[in-house]
């Protein structure tokens, strides 16, 4: 599935790797981690839902997330601003995908939950987006947020070398006291919330000291001794994320928030 190209918000590799015989083979290791990482990082969203509920995920870059939703039981659809990537995901897997600004997309359902997977802090207009997305919800659904926690020890420690800061591509960063202003300007109350991500927490302290296995050179080098070291080391550095985040100060911020402000 070579479409899915990113190594940290998917796991799959890019499309010039297609002949890489190293990289077939470290691919399915990659997929196999991102797969339990996403399976951990959803389950406080999808227990709270039934069986082919409707979801919604707005910029769904990869697909793999879209993908593991519809292979569990659910109805998904997803947006990006990627036609092509879209309409390979929706050959290959059958999800329907619109492309474009989300405020202007027509859509012709209610949602029973939308997934917002570290894509608020790159949108010029964060509010306007939630208010879209509180539109769009039934009268008790959910939106998933995850985005980095500018308020973590983290970004205490290593400053502008905090590599979930990722300058200019993102355009706010949020602490939890604004990330919960922004949700309850939009119509919605916090229902659940953790700051630890599978996906940022352990990552944020591996590529912030190690640069050089920053997951974008890892796709460039294509080392299968490189990506298991990357691994390992996310491994060895749990027990750190995890304490930062039971003083609320770790790496990301999740939030389940639930709609109040009925249209």
């Amino acid at each position: 599935m070579e479409v899915l190209e990113q190594i940290y918000s998917g796991g799959y590799w890019l499309t010039q790797n297609r002949g890489n015989t190293t990289a077939v083979k470290t691919k399915g290791l990659v997929q196999s981690f991102n797969k339990a990482r996403l399976a951990y990082m959803i389950k406080p969203l999808v227990r709270r839902l039934k069986k082919e509920s409707c979801i919604l995920e707005i910029g769904c870059g990869s697909g793999l997330l879209a993908v593991y939703l519809k292979e569990t039981g659910y109805n998904v659809e997803v947006t990006d601003i990627d036609s092509s990537l879209l309409t390979e995901i929706n050959q290959l897997y059958g999800i329907i995908g619109y492309c474009g600004d989300i405020t202007r997309i027509r859509f012709g359902k209610k949602y029973d939950a939308v997934i917002l997977n570290n894509v608020l802090e790159h949108l010029y207009d964060p509010v306007s987006v939630l208010n879209r997305v509180n539109g769009l919800l039934k009268s008790d659904g959910l939106v998933f947020i995850e985005v980095p926690n500018i308020a973590s020890f983290q970004f205490q420690i290593f400053q502008n070398r905090w590599f979930p800061l990722q300058l200019p591509e993102h355009l706010y960063h949020f602490s939890l006291n604004s990330l919960d202003l922004i949700a309850k300007k939009a119509g919605f109350q916090r229902e659940w919330l953790s700051t630890f991500s599978p996906r940022i927490s352990p990552a944020g302290y591996i590529a912030s000291l190690f640069p050089s296995l920053r997951p974008e050179k890892l796709r460039c080098s294509m080392s299968k001794h490189l990506l298991l070291l990357y691994l390992f080391l996310q491994v060895l550095s749990l027990p750190l994320a995890y304490g930062e985040a039971l003083a609320k100060r770790g790496g990301a911020i999740r939030l389940i928030c639930r709609k109040v402000r009925q249209e």
